[in-house]
C-alpha cells in the first residue's frame, strides 16, 4: 500500500534489514513499513495451555522443554533435510523420544549441541508411534514466549522469526511515526464498534495474553474485531470508489437519444419469432427508462441459459439504431459471437437493421472492407469478439455497447469497446447467476436486472448424479440409450487427452467408449486446443444433425444452440465449480421436452463431493446453485481468473457475516456521498480513496 500523498518509510530504514534482506521482502511486493504491517499473520498458537507429551493428538501445538541428543544435516535424493533428536519427559516423567525435521535450511541449527535443553513449540505429528515436530521453533531454556504466537506466510529467504521480528519493529515504528492512517469516518467506526487502524493491526501483530476462550477463536478464525475493521475499511473504499465512478459517468449526457417510440412493443413483436414472457418486456421497461433519462445506461442483465437475453440486447439495439447510434455486441469466443448472430440475422432484416460479424477469423480482405462500412456509418450492428477493441475498429457513433458472459472479459476490455463511442450505453449480460453480495462487489457500478422467467415449454433438465466407477459406465450406457431412442448428446470431460498425473477422463478416451457403445452413430470431438475452423466443422456438423454425439471440454459451455440436444452428461463433475456445471446443462433442452443432465463423479455416494454435486439434483434456480456455489469455494474460484482491474480483496471473506458487511459498507459509502458529494468536507476519505485506487483511473468527485 504505497501513499501517493507522502513519501513512504522504506522497510531499509528499519533497523537490522539490509540490502540483501529488502531485496528478498520486495520480491513479494513488501516494500514499506506499511507494506509489513498489513502481511497478515496465517495463524495463531494458543501457548498458554501447555499438553502432556503423550496426550497430544495430530495438529495439536507441542510446547515442552527437551534435551537435545543429537543432529544430523544433509541431502536425501537431492533434498536437504536436518534431523534433531529431542529427549522430553512425559505425564509421569519417563523420557520419551521425540524427532525434529526441517525441510529447508534454517539458520542457527548448528549452534544447538548434544546434551543441551530448549524450548520447543511445533505441531504433533505422531508417525510409528514416535512423536515429530515438522519445522518447529527452538528457543533458549529460559526465553519468556509470548503467550499467543504469531505464524505469517512463508517468505523464501526470510526466516520466520526474523518476519516476526520485523513486523513487531514495523509496529514500533508506525506507532512513533503516525505512518498508519484512520481515514475511515469516526461516526461510521463508532456505529459498527471497530477499533482503529493501528489497534487493529497491534492486536493481529501482537495479541492481548490475557485474551478470553471466544475472542482467541474468533482471532484463530479470522472473525475477531481487528479483522472487522480491515476488511470494513476495504468494502467502504471500494464501494465508495464505485459509486463515485458511476456518477463520474452519469454525470455527462449520453449523446444518442432514443425517441419516444423506440421500444414499441407490436415493431418488436413482427421481429421477433415468439412472445417476449412478462420478465423480458419487464427488463425492456428498465432500459427504455435508462436510455431515455440523459446519462448513459449502465445496466447488468442477469438471466438464466435460455431466459431470453439476446432478445432484451436486440430490443436495446432497435432503439440505438432508431436514435441514429450504432451497437457493438461483444462475446467471448467465436463460436458464441457465430451463434448470436446466427440469431440476430433474421430479426434485423424485419427490423432493418444492417449487421456484421467480425472476429479473429475474419480474413483481411473482408475484414478491411467491414471497418471501412462500419466507420463511415453504414452498418447499425456489429457482432464479434475481442477483435472488436482491436485500435483500428472505429465506429461512426457508436451508442450502445452490449458485453456478453460479462465475466470473461477484464474490466479494461469492456472500458477499451466503451471508448471507441462518447459515453455509449452499457449493456452487460450474463448467464451465470451472480448472487447480490459479488454483483455488488465485481458489477457495483450497474444497475441489475433478473429475467427470472424462461420461456413457455422450456423446464430445467432433470439431474441425476453417478458416483464411482460402475457410475460412469451407467451413465454411458444412459446417453447411449438415449441416443438410441433419437436424442443427440452432449458429453464433457476435463481433459483433452489422458494424464499421468490426473486420474480422469479425457476427450479422446471417452469418445473412443462412445463410438463402441453407439457403432452405428456418429460421434464427433471438439476441444480448445483445434482450430478455430476445425471446432467451427465440428460444431456445425452437430448442428446440422450430421453428429449424434459431441464429446467436448468446456468449450461448450457458452454459445452453443442446438435444440434437438436433449441429455448432457459431465464426467468427473468433482472437477468444475456448480455454477459452471448449471451453465452447462443449460446447453440442453432448448427446443422443448424432457431433457437429461447425468453427472458423474468418481467419489463415493457419501461423499463431501457428492454431497456438492447434489446440489443440482435438488434445484433447477440458478440462483440457488450460485449462492451454494460461492458459500463452498468463495468468489475467486466461482468467477475464475482474476479479472484486469479487478478488485482484489485481501482482508474480506464472504465467510460468516461476511455479506452483510459487504451491504453494510455499500449503505455506508452510499450515505456519505449524498451527504458530502464531493468529499470536500471528508478530504482525509478522499486522499485515502484515491491512494488506494488511483491504479484503477480513479475519477476525483466535483469540488474536491
Amino acid at each position: 500500500m504505497v501513499d501517493t500523498q507522502t513519501p513512504a518509510v522504506t522497510v531499509g530504514s528499519l533497523r537490522g534489514v539490509g540490502p540483501a534482506t529488502a531485496k528478498k521482502l520486495a520480491a513479494r511486493g513488501i516494500e514499506t513499513v506499511e507494506d509489513l504491517l498489513y502481511l497478515l499473520p496465517t495463524g495463531f498458537d494458543d501457548r498458554r495451555c501447555a499438553t502432556a507429551v503423550d496426550e497430544l493428538k495430530d495438529g495439536d501445538l507441542a510446547v515442552f522443554d527437551a534435551t537435545i541428543r543429537g543432529l544430523r544435516q544433509g541431502f536425501v535424493r537431492g533434498r536437504y533435510l536436518a534431523t534433531m533428536q529431542l529427549e522430553v519427559e512425559d505425564a509421569s516423567g519417563r523420557p520419551r523420544p521425540v524427532q525434529a525435521r526441517w525441510f529447508h535450511r534454517v539458520g542457527g541449527l548448528n549452534t544447538w549441541a548434544a546434551g543441551g535443553r530448549a524450548r520447543v513449540v511445533g505441531r504433533a505429528k505422531w508417525f510409528r508411534g514416535e512423536l515429530t515436530l515438522a519445522h518447529p521453533e527452538l528457543h533458549a531454556i529460559d526465553a519468556e514466549l509470548p503467550a499467543i504466537g504469531v505464524r505469517y506466510p512463508v517468505l523464501q529467504g526470510v526466516a520466520p522469526r526474523t518476519l516476526a521480528t520485523l513486523v513487531r519493529k514495523a509496529l514500533d515504528a508506525a506507532e512513533a511515526e503516525g505512518i498508519i492512517r484512520d481515514a475511515l469516518p469516526p461516526e461510521l467506526a463508532r456505529a459498527y464498534t471497530l477499533p482503529t487502524q493501528l489497534d487493529a493491526l497491534r492486536s493481529l501483530h501482537a495479541p492481548a495474553p490475557d485474551l478470553a476462550p471466544e475472542a482467541m477463536r474468533a482471532l484463530q478464525e479470522g472473525r475477531s474485531r481487528a479483522h472487522r475493521r480491515l476488511a470494513f475499511d476495504e468494502l467502504f473504499f471500494l464501494q465508495l470508489w464505485v459509486l463515485v465512478q458511476r456518477e463520474h459517468v452519469r454525470a455527462r449526457p449520453c449523446p444518442v437519444r432514443v425517441p419516444d417510440d423506440a421500444f414499441d412493443r407490436e415493431r418488436l413483436r413482427v421481429c421477433l419469432p415468439f412472445e417476449p414472457t412478462a420478465a423480458q418486456w419487464r427488463v425492456v421497461d428498465d432500459i427504455e427508462r435508462d436510455m431515455g433519462s440523459g446519462p448513459p445506461m449502465l445496466r447488468l442483465l442477469q438471466g438464466d441459459v435460455g431466459s431470453g437475453k439476446t432478445a432484451v440486447a436486440f430490443a436495446a439495439a432497435c432503439a440505438a439504431v432508431r436514435g441514429g447510434a450504432q451497437v457493438a455486441l461483444m462475446a467471448p469466443t467465436e463460436i458464441l459471437a457465430e451463434q448470436h448472430h446466427r440469431t440476430l440475422r433474421s430479426w434485423c432484416d424485419k427490423a432493418g437493421i444492417r449487421l456484421a460479424l467480425l472476429t479473429g477469423a475474419t480474413p483481411r480482405a473482408e475484414r478491411a472492407s467491414l471497418l471501412a462500412l462500419v466507420s463511415a456509418g453504414h452498418v447499425d450492428l456489429v457482432v464479434g469478439t475481442h477483435a472488436l477493441i482491436v485500435g483500428d475498429v472505429a465506429f461512426a457513433r457508436l451508442g450502445l455497447v452490449v458485453v456478453d458472459e460479462q465475466h470473461r472479459f477484464g474490466v479494461e476490455q469492456r472500458a477499451l469497446l466503451r471508448g471507441k463511442g462518447d459515453m455509449p450505453h452499457l449493456l452487460v449480460m450474463t448467464a451465470t447467476p451472480i448472487p447480490r453480495t459479488m454483483a455488488l462487489t465485481a458489477y457495483g457500478e450497474l444497475e441489475v436486472s433478473v429475467l427470472d422467467e424462461l420461456p413457455p415449454g422450456r423446464t430445467p433438465p432433470q439431474t441425476h448424479l453417478f458416483t464411482g466407477a460402475r457410475g460412469l459406465a451407467r451413465a454411458r450406457a444412459g446417453v447411449a440409450k438415449r441416443v438410441a431412442a433419437g436424442d443427440r448428446a452432449f458429453v464433457v470431460c476435463p481433459l483433452v487427452e489422458s494424464s499421468e498425473v490426473l486420474e480422469v477422463t479425457d476427450v479422446e478416451a471417452t469418445a473412443a467408449a462412445l463410438r463402441e457403445l453407439l457403432p452405428e452413430h456418429r460421434v464427433g470431438v471438439v476441444h480448445g486446443r483445434m482450430s478455430s475452423k476445425d471446432k467451427d466443422a465440428v460444431m456445425s456438423a452437430f448442428r446440422e444433425g450430421e453428429l449424434d454425439v459431441l464429446v467436448a471440454t468446456t468449450v461448450i459451455e457458452v454459445g452453443v444452440d442446438v435444440p434437438d440436444a436433449r441429455v448432457i452428461l459431465v464426467e468427473h463433475a468433482e472437477r468444475f465449480g456448480l455454477a459452471q456445471l448449471h451453465q452447462l446443462r443449460g446447453r440442453v433442452g432448448r427446443g422443448g421436452g424432457t431433457s437429461y443432465c447425468l453427472l458423474h463423479t468418481a467419489h463415493g455416494p457419501r461423499s463431501e463431493v457428492a454431497a456438492r454435486l447434489g446440489v443440482l439434483t435438488e434445484t433447477g434456480d440458478g440462483f440457488v446453485v450460485a449462492e451454494k456455489d460461492l458459500a463452498l469455494r468463495g468468489p475467486g474460484e466461482v468467477f475464475g481468473t482474476r479479472q484486469a482491474g479487478a478488485p482484489r480483496l485481501r482482508f474480506w471473506s464472504f465467510a460468516g457475516d461476511g455479506a452483510r458487511m459487504l451491504v453494510a459498507a455499500r449503505e455506508a459509502a452510499a450515505d456519505l456521498l449524498a451527504r458530502d458529494p464531493g468529499l470536500v468536507d471528508h478530504p482525509e476519505v478522499r486522499a485515502e480513496l484515491q491512494r488506494r485506487h488511483a491504479a484503477r483511473g480513479f475519477f476525483a468527485p466535483e469540488g474536491g
